[in-house]
């Protein structure tokens, strides 16, 4: 631009300044001229960010959520309980079809008794309860995850580690509340319902370990299909086998001329009380 030019506009009453006032020290107005072919200029990133520097490329990551299930424990015991389960079916499938075909009646014991023996009978029952002990561990700590913030300090202590462990200790404790008070039933009532109850609710958990096993093994190894089909027809399977505990049970009282009042008090003593003290204390400990 001319110093006419420049007389010019302040005589006009624009206000001129340099570039440099504008856009830094050292700064002019380019003269138009093309620094290469097209207008541009090629740079790589130590042109622009300094030596050394790089391009990388760049997408969207998926964030990661820490979870208890995602400890490499938790993965070993769900292995282990799914060779142990083969085998079972394996070695014993002449009792895993009379837990089938005799689900909805109470000859399921004697049936597998006749089938092949006592002592087969209770190794096969000690495996079943075994899996499902773990089972039942595992299903805790994969419900655990949807209640513990992810910025929980559990997940940055080596506690998350062994959280199998405990959830495995927190199923033996119930199931030592479980024998106690079926003990101390017997002990008040002085009569064989409290064993027979004992030894029923024992047959059930092997059949819901048994029959549930399948779906609960998929939900766990968390398939993305699991939450959309497995869980609902999961609900709908413990459904019907809290169904039928419940109509055994109450089966029982009405043969033995027991109160229905006691039957209620006994389901509430033996599963709502220790679940809902579980429920009450865990956010407590791991929020």
């Amino acid at each position: 631009m001319s110093k006419s030019s420049l007389t010019y506009y302040a005589e006009e009453g624009y206000k001129v300044v340099h570039p440099e006032a504008i856009y830094g020290h050292s700064s002019h107005i380019a003269s138009g001229e093309v620094l290469s072919d097209g207008g541009f200029q090629a740079v790589d990133a130590a042109d622009i960010y300094g030596v050394g520097s790089e391009l990388i490329a760049s997408g969207a990551e998926e964030l990661f959520i820490p979870t208890l299930s995602s400890v490499p424990l938790f993965h070993i015991l769900l292995f282990a309980t799914l060779v142990v389960y083969l085998n079972m079916l394996y070695r014993s499938w002449g009792f895993v079809g009379h837990l089938y075909r005799d689900m909805f009646t109470m000859r399921g014991e004697s049936n597998m008794i006749y089938q092949g023996g006592l002592i087969p009978l209770q190794q096969f029952k000690h495996i079943a309860t075994t899996i499902g002990f773990v089972m039942l561990a595992l299903m805790t700590l994969r419900v655990a995850d949807g209640f513990i913030p992810s910025n929980s300090p559990i997940y940055d202590s080596d506690i998350a580690h062994f959280a199998p462990v405990g959830a495995l200790f927190i199923v033996m404790v119930y199931v030592a509340w479980y024998y106690a008070l079926h003990k101390i039933l017997e002990w008040v009532t002085l009569s064989d319902a409290a064993p027979q109850l004992s030894a029923m609710g024992y047959t059930h958990f092997v059949r819901v370990s048994v029959v549930l096993y399948p779906l609960v093994a998929v939900w766990l190894l968390g398939v993305d299909s699991g939450e959309r089909f497995i869980v609902p027809l999961l609900i709908v399977a413990a459904v019907v086998m809290l169904i039928l505990y419940l109509k055994d049970t109450i089966l029982f009282f009405i043969d033995k001329k027991i109160s229905i009042l006691y039957w209620i008090l006994y389901l509430c003593t033996a599963f709502l009380l220790p679940l809902s003290f579980v429920a009450h204390l865990l956010p407590q400990r791991l929020g």
